[in-house]
């Protein structure tokens, strides 16, 4: 079939599988020829076609998400179909996929290649998330969205303008609601499509319209955009200091293959070679296998781990595989991380959280993390605000008063950390775009930064933003101390008494908003106390993930006892910042013309050498 037989029409349900690494032996199993060629440098390779647009747009730190088998199935159509000796002109490749490539910077190849060959594309976007922000039932027993897609050639050249995508997002939210309308389904016409951008390279999504399409972009307003830190083996991160002293310990008493095992190798991070660290007064690059028994330990640093939970991480490189050291070289007492999410529509919660300490890649809600956490500051020294070059200056004309990144970051953060905003702008950010409604009225902005302040100093636990505020006066107290000697099996909430039992302990008044408290489907108490249960929440990564600390410290109590806290005078502060934007939105508001482009320089990472953190504004 592929050398001689010609196809008019391709038709199928390709497997889903993503992987990034492969051998000479697993070639075969991750895209053959599709995805390597049949030349010895790979140049012939057709995914190629792909790939080269992501890289020339300068984003080929993201090609990691498309190598996937649905790809090189996508690839292999539009080449047999469409490009093939024997495709001698009009043709349809139909698949039912994953629906990943409809937008993200991985998948822009896909998108200007088939713009390119096709004359026609319509996408019947089925849903079907099942671990994001907004969860549906899949047409299959997957958790993976995916999406119907029927692409078509009328004529044999390539076009020299895009193709029309048309898309439609079918109304329903049960499995059997889904396949009953597709079973009803006679031809495209009963369905309701709305047109995509026709850029090359844009998403296969309709582009928004609307006010909320005339605010700035929260990645505009904000350009360097980062990743957090991806450690790919859990035991380097831990609740206690001590239980990672007491990880570090075993892993160097262990000998050779055991050393191995217990550090859990991957193909980028092996104990046998030397990797540079991020910290400039740490050092050691010695190969882990070549470290003597009792070697210190390396520095110990709080970690935001989830939103609203700190853990503490060894902050050494040879364990990390992705450690950013441009987080880590940029962060000082004065650096606050501002987290979201791109790659889905947002759901119940607020739109933004916080860490005052370097983050990791899926902090926000515990999954699905990408380019999605923004510095508010560009270096150490805190003189480089990462925000959009004409901002400042052009609020200050507009207010009539000076305004300091903090304060702006403070607003965004009044504005954006709130549910009301993710509830009343639902249907826009399926878009996955987030953008801010910025007042310009002078009394309203200084309210919302008044109010960012203080949600700001309470989410980095009093760490940041702390000038003029207070910590709230305790409302939920420990009646019951958990019993010592262990940590606790389970925890349970009583709505009707408001208590927490955690082993036996028992904590309250808690109401039930703030146990139910949720950030994109992470419920952040839940979550909390599932990391410090007997047996941990998520899965083990080596066997040192089974040492855990001994018994339920006064630290999980005080820490425990202030994330309820802020939680509650956060519920309360939620009801002014509803009132808040509501405000805002009946105002003047700056729009994103006002600001023009972003200069690109802006968006890219600072430089990790000394003396090379940034740019100048």
């Amino acid at each position: 079939m592929k050398e001689s037989v010609p196809i008019l029409v391709c038709i199928g349900n390709p497997p889903y599988d993503r992987h990034a690494a492969a051998t000479d032996d697993t070639r075969a199993d991750t895209g053959a020829w599709v995805r390597w060629g049949e030349a010895k440098d790979g140049k012939d390779a057709i995914l190629n076609d792909f790939i080269d647009p992501v890289k020339a747009a300068g984003k080929g730190g993201d090609l990691k998400n498309l190598y996937n088998l649905y790809v090189y199935f996508w690839r292999w159509g539009l080449w047999k179909s469409f490009e093939h000796e024997l495709a001698r002109g009009p043709g349809v490749v139909s698949y039912i996929t994953a629906s990943s490539f409809l937008d993200g910077s991985a998948f822009l190849g896909v998108r200007k290649h088939m713009r390119e060959l096709c004359d026609e594309i319509w996408i019947i976007d089925l849903g079907g998330e099942g671990r994001g922000t907004r969860r549906d039932e899949n047409v299959f027993a997957i958790q993976t969205p995916v999406a119907v897609t029927v692409a078509v050639r009328y004529r044999k050249s390539r076009r020299d303008t895009p193709a029309a995508v048309h898309y439609c997002r079918l109304d329903a939210d049960t499995r059997r609601a889904k396949l009953d309308l597709l079973d009803g389904l006679n031809t495209l016409d009963d369905l309701v499509f709305e047109l995509c951008p026709e850029d090359w390279n844009a998403s296969f999504r309709p582009a928004g319209q609307g006010t909320f399409f005339d605010w700035p972009l929260l990645t505009d307003l904000m350009p360097w955009q980062h990743s957090g830190v991806q450690g790919k083996r859990i035991w380097p991160i831990g609740t206690s200091k001590k239980v990672l002293e007491t990880r570090w310990q075993t892993l160097l008493s262990a000998q050779n293959a055991e050393r191995a095992i217990a550090f859990k190798e991957s193909t980028d991070r092996q104990i046998g070679t030397s990797y540079s660290q991020f910290w400039e007064e740490y050092e050691d690059e010695r190969p882990l296998s070549d470290l003597p028994a009792l070697t210190d330990i390396p520095p110990i640093s709080q970690y935001g781990y989830r939103s609203f939970d700190r853990h503490f991480l060894i902050a050494d490189g040879r364990l990390l595989s992705r450690p950013r050291p441009q987080l880590w070289q940029s962060h000082s007492d004065h650096q606050i991380y501002l987290a979201s999410v791109f790659t889905q529509p947002l759901g119940v919660g607020p739109a933004l959280t916080t860490s005052a300490h370097v983050p990791d890649l899926h902090y926000f809600r515990g999954s699905f993390g990408a380019k999605d956490i923004f510095p508010l500051y560009r270096d150490a020294a805190a003189t480089q605000p990462n925000l959009h070059p004409s901002l400042l200056a052009s609020l200050e004309g507009q207010l009539s008063f000076s305004i300091l990144p903090e304060d702006f970051a403070a607003y965004v953060y009044a504005v954006l950390a709130q549910p009301t905003y993710c509830e009343r702008f639902a249907d826009e950010l399926n878009s996955r775009e987030v953008r801010v409604p910025i007042s310009l009225d002078s009394s309203v902005f200084d309210r919302a930064v008044t109010l960012g302040r203080e949600l700001l100093f309470l989410h980095t636990y009093g760490e940041r933003f702390a000038e003029g505020q207070t910590w709230p006066k305790a409302v939920v107290k420990c009646h019951v101390a958990v019993p010592a000697g262990s940590l606790p099996e389970n925890f349970s909430f009583d709505p009707d008494q408001g208590v927490i039992d955690v082993g036996g302990g028992q904590f309250g008044p808690v109401s039930p908003g703030v146990w139910d408290y949720e950030v994109s489907g992470l419920k952040v108490v839940q979550s909390w106390l599932g990391y410090r249960m007997k047996k941990r929440k998520g899965k083990a990564s080596s066997p040192l993930d089974e040492i855990r600390p001994s018994e339920w410290t006064g630290e999980f109590n005080s820490e425990l006892l202030r994330l309820l806290n802020l939680l509650t005078r956060t519920l309360e502060i939620h009801i002014d910042q509803a009132e808040l934007l509501d405000a805002v939105l009946t105002g003047p508001l700056l729009q994103a013309a006002d600001l023009g482009e972003v200069p690109e320089l802006c968006r890219k990472a600072p430089k990790t050498k000394a003396g090379q953190a940034g740019f100048d504004y």
